[in-house]
């Protein structure tokens, strides 16, 4: 376990305008790492790909293709975009509108034909790259457009989109759309972008515009990744999985979509080492969106708290090392989290009883049953159907919501979980399965709305698998976002970051953390990528969380 120097989790004693620096596709803002790249390798790496295709030809300025400004396709796209449900293709362009889940429209070829190279060259020699990491994306950004007065061809880029593309959509689409927004977004292997709808104050059209012209991979498969992936969503404006349409990048197409409380979208991770994704993305802006109230009314579901289960009560004797049985030890634990409020206890169980509950997890695939853990924009994991453990499995379980396992958090933290003094203590457990691609992100369903004791226990655990961090109370949501809102306020450079980091949960095996975690503290479970090695499988996360 690692922790920063001075943790600000405070251990309970006995004593009774608008971001400017916009992401991709993008959510609102966020508790962010934000920092230049230093290395030079994102600019190194288009480098070398802009030598793989011929000079462009000098261009002063870019040019929308005539196509997309004749009468009779902007008539066409207009009764297509006010069909809501409709899906049709123009047979001259190869325009696509899409109306379900949500209004999205595809036109190829955009620009001029041979431009894109010209804004790809612009971007090697001249765009400055920030890397952006945090619990729902990780890639490079440019700033905006309009702060980079060296840049000629994306300046005059912008125009277009001003003064031509603007108001061309705002026929489209029947929207007032008063000004734009835009920045270059650049994913390379491993980059993604989790699951979101865009919404914030005045967005009203999202648009991505993708650069790939390199030969070959002008226009990229389902296994280089980078798609920009489509969800459903339910009743309640909740995304849903599994995913609905997929867009992969292709060279000078321009995608649009109409912002609401339904437009969940994400960037797939990109797989591919020979390519980056590279777009000129943001939105256009009106009036507050509409639908930004009602979104903000969502509520994401919370953990299930239950009492101490007065009727399986398994002896700590036989699951636990002796070691932490012993007065001695108890007493250490306790002094270490009052001092830290955090500690890792190794080979919590006994070794043989931890192997064959890890055997159980790994080859009992006909009677355990797993769920998929939603909304998409919250969570992405599988827990287990407690009903179908059996075994040791079970025995583990009934251990972490015993009588006897309360009476031991006692005296390690000394909190009232058990005894004279305890009022109603309650718990919740689930056990998880991770694998490539699964994450959770910030958010109020993450938000601990009162002190609780959290206690993390890995089975079959490899690198980079289920990490958690724990997030500083202060890393506050939006005044203007109500609860619900998975987003999160944008912190400029290092110092931020490591201030609302307290604490980061590495996966051992056999290894209990036991967390206490102040009111407002929120954590979330990083993305897991598909470079991660998971030779050994998936991994399992026995994950508890107690209140006095």
């Amino acid at each position: 376990m690692e922790t920063t120097s001075s943790s600000p989790f405070k251990p309970r004693q006995k004593d009774k305008d608008e971001d400017t620096r916009e992401e991709d596709d993008a959510p609102a803002a966020a508790v962010a790492v934000e920092h230049m790249d230093t290395s030079g390798e994102p600019q190194k790496k288009l480098l070398r790909l802009s030598e793989t295709f011929e000079k462009p030809q000098a261009v002063k300025e870019v040019r929308l293709n005539d196509t997309y400004q004749q009468r009779e396709l902007t008539e066409w796209l207009q009764s297509a975009w006010t069909n809501e449900k409709t899906e049709t293709k123009e047979k001259q362009t190869g325009a696509q509108v899409f109306g379900d889940p949500f209004q999205i429209c595809l036109l190829p070829e955009m620009l001029v034909q041979g431009q894109s190279q010209s804004l790809v060259a612009e971007i090697t020699q001249k765009v400055q790259w920030s890397r952006k990491q945090m619990d729902l994306y990780e890639f490079y950004q440019s700033t905006d457009l309009s702060n980079m007065p060296n840049c000629r061809l994306l300046t005059n880029f912008l125009q277009v989109l001003r003064k031509q593309v603007r108001p061309w959509l705002e026929k489209v689409t029947g929207l007032k759309l008063d000004y734009v927004s835009a920045s270059c977004s650049m994913y390379t292997c491993g980059d993604y972008l989790l699951v979101h709808d865009d919404l914030l104050k005045d967005r009203q059209v999202a648009f991505i515009y993708y650069l790939t012209p390199w030969e070959g991979a002008e226009e990229w498969t389902d296994a280089q990744g980078g798609c920009l992936e489509i969800f459903p969503s339910d009743e309640q404006c909740f995304p849903q999985f599994p995913v609905q349409r997929k867009i992969a990048p292709k060279d000078n197409q321009f995608a649009f979509f109409k912002v609401g409380s339904r437009s969940f979208h994400q960037v797939g991770e990109v797989t591919t080492f020979d390519y980056p994704r590279l777009t000129i993305n943001g939105w256009f802006h009106g009036e507050t969106n509409e639908a930004f109230v009602a979104d903000s009314l969502r509520a994401f579901p919370r953990l299930r708290y239950l009492p101490p289960d007065n009727i399986n009560q398994p002896p700590l004797g036989l699951l636990l090392n002796n070691v932490y049985l012993k007065s001695a030890t108890r007493r250490s634990i306790q002094k270490r989290i009052e001092e830290n409020s955090e500690i890792c206890l190794y080979e919590f169980f006994k070794r043989e009883r931890f192997e064959m509950a890890r055997s159980q997890l790994m080859a009992d695939s006909n009677t355990l049953k797993w769920r998929r853990q939603g909304p998409a924009n919250a969570h992405n994991y599988e827990v287990l159907d407690l009903s179908t453990a059996k075994g040791t499995i079970q025995e583990l379980l009934q251990l972490f919501r015993s009588h006897a396992m309360f009476d031991l958090l006692r005296d390690f933290t000394d909190l009232d979980l058990a005894g004279s003094d305890a009022d109603q203590p309650t718990c919740s457990v689930e056990i998880q399965r991770w694998s490539h691609g699964n994450y959770t992100v910030l958010g109020d369903g993450l938000v601990s709305e009162e002190n609780t004791l959290d206690l993390v226990y890995y089975l079959n655990a490899a690198d980079g698998a289920a990490v958690i961090t724990y997030l500083s109370p202060d890393s506050e949501l939006p005044e203007e976002k109500a609860p619900g809102a998975s987003r999160r306020m944008e912190s400029e450079g290092e110092d931020e970051e490591d201030e609302s980091v307290l604490l980061t949960i590495t996966p051992v095996d056999n290894a209990l953390n036991i967390v206490y975690r102040c009111e407002g503290t929120t954590k979330f479970t990083k993305y897991v990528s598909c470079n991660t090695p998971l030779e050994k499988g998936p991994v399992f996360v026995i994950s508890c969380s107690y209140k006095e």
